[in-house]
């Protein structure tokens, strides 16, 4: 039993879709990649990266800068003094 030629072509016309639809998501993510990329790429993965380092230590960077502050406060009083 060999399938019709109307079988065939309903299953070439399937196939071709898939690549059809396939080869519209492919670019589709290629262009959101590339938009992704923009003129700001650089900054937003150094802010990435400093979000990382600092999220985990947020109470520990809080007080560093409380600290200093309070040292820089100090130091500007003494030589007002």
């Amino acid at each position: 039993m060999t399938p019709s030629h109307a079988q065939s072509a309903h299953r070439l016309s399937l196939s071709n879709e898939l690549v059809s639809s396939d080869f519209m998501a492919l670019a589709s993510h290629m262009t959101d990649c590339q938009r992704s990329r923009g003129r700001f790429f650089t900054l937003r993965t150094r802010l990435e990266s400093l979000h990382a380092v600092t999220a985990s230590r947020l109470v520990t960077t809080g007080a560093a800068l409380v600290v200093c502050s309070l040292g820089l406060i100090g130091l500007g009083l003494l030589t007002m003094a």
